[in-house]
């Protein structure tokens, strides 16, 4: 079990040796934790991430963007002397929306996405990387969704509509995981290190419930339109910077993924596996 084996590594240091794991030893215990043990780490991190996921969340796709226009001369007489200056101005143009998506029902209930890890697989380290498991897991949820949409050409307003419905999205996440000895501390901590390497997020199904106050085929043509925006825009903007944010997120937890050998063995079940962090 990787809390045994952490334990093997101390007693064979001496008392003196604080020091990080050296680049020339083994590569941290990743290695030496089970499938098992990898999988319902992974499984842990996933359903506290969900737990900890903000009830709601506003975005913005070049909202209120603007072009520079020309705006015509001015012209300054000093004495017979005519001077003339371009004149500039700020308009908004292109396709803006702002919108909000949230989980149904009340902030305070529980989250109704299901995370699954759906494959583990053993990879080995190198001088720069410790060995591990690569884990694939993947998240689908119920949002309801909330956006203004307005196009704007140089300055006039073509249209503006609000639209509301629910959609259907999954969370497709490839990521690495490690663990290793602290020796900083004595008895060392045991430090858990996931790594996001790709993710992205993929809409299954969308329905509008109301677009502003038209109906009849101009509202079905208009739930055409929206499903279509909110692939290229909101889909696409929130998978921009999806990979950094959760490297970002998991960055803060970082302090909670850290064990003492005694909470992680006590912590371990009759299979072996290891406490929810």
């Amino acid at each position: 079990m990787l809390a045994t084996a952490a334990l093997l590594l101390v007693a064979s240091r001496r008392a003196g040796a604080q020091a990080p794991l050296p680049d020339n030893e083994p590569n941290g215990l990743g290695s030496m934790m089970t499938s098992d043990q990898a999988r319902a780490t992974v499984q842990s991190l996933v359903d506290l991430a969900i737990r900890k996921t903000p009830h709601q969340y506003n975005g913005k796709k070049n909202w209120e963007k603007t072009k520079k226009i020309w705006a015509g001369v001015r012209f300054r007489r000093d004495g017979l002397k005519l001077s003339t200056h371009r004149r500039w101005r700020e308009v908004r143009h292109g396709l803006q929306t702002r919108y909000q998506v949230q989980f149904p029902g009340d902030a305070s209930a529980p989250r109704p996405a299901i995370g699954e890890v759906r494959q583990v697989r053993h990879c080995n380290g190198d001088a720069s990387e410790r060995s591990g498991w690569t884990i694939e897991c993947e998240l689908a949820t119920p949002l309801d969704f909330s956006a203004r949409i307005e196009r704007w050409n140089l300055g006039v307003q073509w249209y503006s509509v609000e639209v509301s419905g629910h959609m259907e999205i999954r969370l497709t996440v490839h990521g690495r995981l490690s663990s290793y000895p602290d020796y900083s501390v004595l008895p060392p901590a045991i430090v858990i290190d996931p790594t996001v390497t790709s993710a992205s997020l993929h809409l299954d199904a969308l329905h509008v419930d109301r677009i502003s106050k038209v109906g009849g085929e101009v509202a079905e043509t208009w739930g055409e339109i929206v499903e279509k925006i909110v692939n290229e825009i909101l889909i696409d903007d929130i998978n921009e910077k999806l990979h950094a944010k959760l490297n970002k997120a998991i960055d803060k937890k970082r302090d909670d993924l850290r064990f003492s050998a005694v909470d992680w063995m006590s912590g371990l079940t009759a299979t072996g596996d290891p406490a929810a962090p």
